[in-house]
């Protein structure tokens, strides 16, 4: 269960996945970030359609999973991320495999200072937004670096099942049988323990209603073209057990926008 931050501004976040760089980038290359492999991130992919030739933008880029995953399918992508940790090793893996990415090290929340005047025809991010302290100037200056019409494709943690009270209820031999979540209204920063990686972390991210995602969204001059709640299909469960959660609830919530006119 995550519990109330003490802090959470841009230099708490950075020192925060400083520290969990390692262990977040082993995980995306073992497979042990199940969730991201093969549930949110194959359906942020396949909403992002034919990106082929397209200027993108990726805000939150960390270890460059999505970024590259951009690239691969013919993007040219610029991606900006907070964390020098985390961006050594998207570049360490630039390196390794080259796919014409250009990493920037700057804070979204004053993305000019990053990318200047270029301007994209996509904006990315993955499961980052609610990493983000201060959320309507980021997609204030995501909304300005997109072409008229352009897209941002971005995925969150469900706010309906991320709430600052959550449980699973377990059965006798230790099987899921149900979701406990409490006090969804409760806005603001949640410090989240992980147990299960490298080595253990800390993160925080804000907790917000889904009327608080939409209207921040509305105001920054996005229109919303959909809403998808990615789950796992049979195949994936199958090869990972341990999804089957994901098929029962939504862990996660995807957004298609379009940037509005101004």
């Amino acid at each position: 269960m995550p519990l109330p931050a003490a802090r959470f501004d841009a230099d708490t976040v950075r020192h925060e996945w400083d520290v969990a760089a390692d262990a977040y980038a082993q995980a995306q290359a073992s497979g042990l970030d199940i969730y991201r492999l093969h549930v949110f991130g194959p359906a942020q992919i396949a909403l992002c359609g034919d990106v082929a030739g397209r200027r993108l933008l990726d805000v939150g880029c960390g270890s460059g999973y999505f970024a590259r995953a951009m690239a691969e399918r013919g993007a040219v992508v610029t991606g900006v991320d907070l964390s020098p940790a985390m961006l050594a090793h998207a570049r360490r893996q630039e390196q390794l495999t080259p796919l014409g990415v250009d990493y920037r090290e700057g804070d979204a929340a004053r993305l000019a200072d990053c990318i200047g005047d270029l301007r994209f025809d996509i904006a990315t991010s993955c499961l980052a937004l609610q990493d983000m302290p201060e959320l309507p100037a980021v997609l204030a200056g995501i909304h300005r670096a997109l072409r008229p019409g352009g897209r941002l494709v971005a995925s969150i943690a469900h706010p309906c099942t991320d709430t600052p009270f959550r449980r699973w209820e377990r059965g006798p031999a230790g099987g899921k049988r149900w979701l406990c979540i409490d006090r969804y209204f409760e806005r603001g920063p949640l410090c989240y323990e992980w147990k299960d990686w490298a080595y253990p972390f800390t993160t925080t991210a804000q907790h917000a209603t889904l009327e608080d995602w939409i209207g921040a969204l509305l105001a920054a001059g996005f229109v919303l073209r959909g809403l998808y709640e990615p789950r796992p299909d049979g195949a994936a469960i199958a090869a990972h057990p341990a999804l089957q959660d994901a098929a029962r609830l939504p862990y996660f919530l995807l957004f298609d926008l379009q940037r509005g006119a101004g």
